[in-house]
């Protein structure tokens, strides 16, 4: 079918002058983005930090309070108050003073230069478990070190007595880095990800309650007797949300970059090229949730029944990985999971077109779909 240029102009003129002259819709568009973002950059935060704890010290020895100072020069953790029986620490957790609490028992200097096992008894609150399960990870890394360092000195001194004799022994130290992410902060990977999830909100949004708006007006019949096409007036309404669309992501990774220090190692133009496929796919999406819709108020609801589904099986909090495997399949009839593999690449690897083009070719093929079958149903319903 052919498209009158004049006409998708003027549509897209029309559409940007109701956009503007509506203060809510100018709310929409830039607001929720960055207040959005930065409300997201603080909240979602993983990284467990002041580690309240308490110590039940039984050997009360020179080398016991070495081994809990390994605790108190830790930035993670934070010392409540020795303490002088267990009873007292399960009070100080049921009131949530504590994170946990360590328990050392008698004769643990003695046993621990002999090189007897000994064991510590520690007690954590529960009621969160990831919080507790990278507490346990803390704890157990802190206790490994201490005993590797006692070992290692150990070593060195059976070392310097065997050089006296002349004898040479060798050492390994593991020295381990972390790529793309040093520094382990969990902002670096969720934040590049609400990117995607807010672009999802505001295109599907914007694009369900504009057509449905205009349906609750009566305009759509002033649409069938114009010299528009369905075509023509699709492509009109659904460009100068692309447009605002495509502005909020320069907003937003604005915002990573500068407001929260999130590294950015790839090519912003790829991103935004990226980007654009992504938006296609979102608006073509809320066309649809358009056409099943015959308030704003049924809009703005379907727009959310489809939106909370799509954040959670995008992976941009939970991981799929560790999703059942139904769920997993699941995932990949999601655009929003394959645009968020994208953005957290181009972040923090700085990959580009050779690592990534399986994403854009599914993108891109699922947006024409999406918008083939939106404007066949968009047809059905105004004609």
């Amino acid at each position: 079918m052919k498209l009158s240029l004049h006409n998708i102009r003027i549509m897209i003129k029309k559409e940007f002058a109701l956009v503007m002259r509506d203060p809510k819709m100018r709310a929409i568009m830039i607001v929720p983005p960055i207040l959005m973002s930065l409300v997201f950059g603080y909240a979602v935060n993983t990284d467990v930090t002041n580690v309240s704890f308490a110590v039940f010290d039984r050997d009360r020895t020179s080398t016991s309070r070495e081994f809990v100072q390994q605790f108190v020069a830790s930035p993670y953790f934070d010392m409540y108050a020795y303490i002088d029986s267990p009873v007292e620490a399960l009070r100080l957790i049921e009131k949530g003073n504590i994170d946990f609490y360590l328990e050392i028992p008698n004769n643990f200097g003695k046993n621990l230069k002999i090189g007897r096992a000994i064991a510590l008894q520690v007690i954590l609150d529960g009621t969160d478990s990831s919080r507790a399960s990278v507490i346990q990870s803390y704890i157990n890394a802190l206790t490994l070190s201490y005993v590797q360092e006692r070992f290692t000195n150990v070593i060195k001194i059976k070392i310097m007595q065997r050089s006296q004799f002349g004898n040479q022994v060798g050492s390994i130290e593991l020295i381990p880095r972390y790529w793309f992410n040093q520094d382990l902060k969990s902002i670096n990977f969720y934040l590049p990800g609400v990117i995607a999830m807010l672009i999802s909100l505001i295109t599907i949004m914007l694009t369900a309650m504009s057509i449905v708006k205009e349906r609750e007006a009566g305009t759509m019949e002033q649409i069938r007797v114009s010299p528009l096409t369905p075509n023509e007036y699709i492509i009109g309404k659904l460009v100068p949300f692309a447009i605002i669309a495509f502005i909020d992501i320069i907003i937003i990774t604005a915002i990573a970059i500068f407001w929260f220090g999130i590294p950015f190692r790839g090519s912003f133009i790829f991103l935004l090229a990226c980007g654009l496929i992504y938006i296609i796919s979102a608006l073509a999406i809320g066309l649809f949730i358009s056409t099943v819709s015959s308030t704003q108020q049924q809009a703005m609801l379907s727009s959310f029944m489809f939106f909370v589904p799509a954040i959670l099986f995008s992976g941009v909090i939970f991981p799929i990985y560790s999703m059942p495997v139904v769920f997993q399949l699941i995932t990949y009839l999601n655009p929003m999971r394959y645009f968020v593999e994208i953005v957290r690449s181009v972040f923090l690897k700085g990959t580009g077109f050779s690592y990534l083009w399986h994403n854009i070719v599914i993108l891109i093929i699922m947006g024409i779909v999406i918008l083939r079958l939106s404007v066949w149903q968009f047809g059905k319903r105004t004609s």
